[in-house]
């Protein structure tokens, strides 16, 4: 049923979230690592952060339980998954972060995660100006493939950034 498909989808970008903040530590100590001193690491930091809390906003508040929390939930979470993305793909396309040369997948989620929000925003005013059927549904596909194209960036960044690393039990 549809309340059980929201409530599964609600657990898994929150276990989504739970990774990608331990993440976002592991990431700030490589670049630490990699002589990468100063205010970039704190405002790195701080964007991810505030992408990770506009995207539990925009998932645990549906657009009709608390419309405002929902809509600045998508606002800081386009708003600072696109700063993010686009800023870490370029270092780390550019060898800043130690991972070397990335292939063109990774270089090529700043555009697919900006026209997927272009479609949202048209989709979203068109449903606004015309209430015609099925534009809203389109919007909303749109907002789950771009919540779901950030997730697979950040795991793909995730498979680079930590593939020399190993993890034992003892």
């Amino acid at each position: 049923s549809g309340i059980n498909a929201e409530y599964g989808w609600r657990f898994f970008v929150g276990v989504a979230c739970t990774m990608r903040m331990f993440s976002v530590m592991v990431f700030a100590e490589n670049l630490k690592r990699f002589n990468r001193k100063g205010p970039i690491v704190q405002i790195l930091t701080f964007m991810r952060v505030a992408e990770l809390i506009g995207l539990f906003l925009l998932t645990m508040f549906a657009s009709t339980e608390v419309f405002p929390a929902h809509a600045f939930g998508f606002c800081l979470f386009f708003l600072f998954s696109m700063l993010n993305i686009t800023i870490i793909s370029r270092l780390m396309s550019s060898g800043v972060t130690g991972s070397g040369k990335l292939n063109t997948t990774v270089t090529w989620y700043p555009a697919m995660y900006l026209l997927t929000f272009v479609g949202c925003l048209i989709s979203y005013l068109v449903h606004g100006s015309y209430c015609l059927s099925g534009v809203y549904s389109v919007f909303g596909g749109l907002e789950l493939i771009m919540i779901s194209t950030n997730i697979m960036f950040w795991h793909h960044c995730d498979g680079i950034e930590w593939r020399s690393y190993t993890i034992s039990i003892e």
